[in-house]
């Protein structure tokens, strides 16, 4: 070509781009003009964020553009970058190939239509992806989103992860660079491991029933058949020690002897079946309950315990009941095996939602390995138990400055 006909093709190219460089989209709108002489830096030309004609690299960044597409193309993914700006509308100012095969929707598709991600994502998850921006905007943060996408026409549901890091906050909107992830494998994994986790739960919670069932069976056994054998055999002794000649001291000695074994069988008797159902805790509650249990471990250890309580009755349903004052003696059993403690207070109160019981000892304590053990079951056991009803467990203690257990249950119907 002439150099006459070169320089006024240079220039009428110019002046069209300016003209076509006002019909762009707004992605592209802020493009400069480039002179390209490398034909690996053709195919990504259109969507060059920032090129400068007059520079003498031109080339080589159009070359390492490619370069750094070529390599988010090959991800496992979607790279894009994506802006919302100042009327809360939604741009993808660039995506890599990667979302043809994460959302079925081609780059170019989803630079023209961001709509169609909007509209693909699940009705329960869309709350959570609005607020997860809106909140990463505000605060010029990290934006982190993670939920359910509906692709069409199957209705396969995916589960994918958005990272991306906030670039800039401007007058024409915000600037996010990140990545999303296709995570279904990992997120089915997760969700069967928390549906195992909650079936063995609900075993443990089966198997402490059917242990409860049969304590109280064999609490009302004892109480019924081995009580009243025991009160006749008193009462015939009874009888037969007014019936004994008065001049033989043997024999009545032996007979006192007699009394007083039947009264350490009733008494072994009672035990065992206050250790395997308290019968007051049917009969008063809850708060009878802990009082008693707790003078029953101060006269056993000489170990004050302090009783705090909101309300003199508190009524809970059975299942509730039992799993609170089975945990009120496992931590009882605790301090009184290992904590060393001079004195113990309980408070147990009730609110709206809640029933909330504390145990606090001024023991040795403990640390966080020691309530690791592998054998350490009467902790776990608390927590499994007290989260099957659905509530919370907060121990906090350190290494000589005792110890504290608080669990809460919401308030079931009776």
């Amino acid at each position: 070509m002439p150099e006459s006909n070169h320089v006024l093709h240079t220039e009428l190219s110019v002046d069209r781009a300016r003209d076509v460089n006002g019909q762009l989209p707004p992605q592209l709108s802020a493009l400069a003009h480039p002179t390209a002489t490398s034909t690996s830096a053709l195919p990504v030309a259109p969507r060059v964020k920032e090129w400068n004609a007059n520079s003498g690299n031109s080339n080589k960044k159009l070359e390492d553009t490619a370069a750094y597409h070529a390599f988010f193309d090959n991800l496992p993914g979607m790279a894009c970058q994506i802006q919302l700006d100042a009327h809360s509308t939604l741009h993808f100012n660039y995506v890599s190939q990667g979302s043809s095969a994460l959302l079925g929707i081609t780059p170019l598709e989803l630079e023209k239509h961001p709509n169609l991600l909007l509209d693909s994502i699940h009705p329960e998850d869309q709350a959570a992806f609005f607020n997860s921006i809106r909140q990463s905007a505000i605060d010029a943060s990290p934006w982190n989103w993670e939920g359910r996408i509906v692709l069409l026409p199957a209705s396969e549901i995916k589960w994918v992860n958005l990272r991306a890091t906030h670039r800039e906050t401007s007058s024409h909107g915000t600037v996010w660079e990140g990545f999303m992830v296709n995570i279904t494998q990992n997120k089915l994994s997760e969700q069967e491991i928390i549906k195992s986790r909650q079936q063995l739960r609900e075993l443990s919670s089966h198997v402490d029933s059917i242990k409860e069932e049969e304590r109280m069976r064999i609490a009302r056994e004892v109480h019924d058949e081995i009580g009243v054998l025991l009160t006749a055999l008193k009462m015939d002794l009874a009888w037969l020690t007014q019936r004994l000649p008065q001049d033989n001291s043997a024999l009545h000695e032996k007979a006192r002897s007699m009394a007083n074994l039947l009264d350490t069988a009733g008494s072994a008797a009672n035990n065992l079946v206050h250790s395997l159902r308290p019968g007051f805790l049917d009969c008063f509650g809850i708060v009878a309950a802990i009082e008693i249990e707790a003078n029953e471990f101060s006269k056993r250890t000489s170990i004050p315990c302090r009783i705090i309580k909101s309300d003199d009755s508190i009524e809970l349903p059975s299942e509730q009941s039992i799993t609170l004052f089975r945990v009120f003696q496992e931590t009882l059993n605790n301090i009184m095996k290992h904590a060393m403690a001079k004195q113990v207070q309980v408070k147990i109160c009730k609110t709206e939602k809640y029933v909330e019981l504390v145990v606090s000892d001024n023991g040795k304590g403990f640390d966080e390995s020691s309530r690791n053990k592998p054998r350490s079951f009467g902790l776990r056991g608390i927590q499994e138990r007290i989260k099957y009803l659905g509530g919370n467990v907060r121990i906090t203690s350190e290494p000589g400055k005792g110890a504290q257990i608080a669990v809460s249950v919401p308030l079931g119907k009776m």
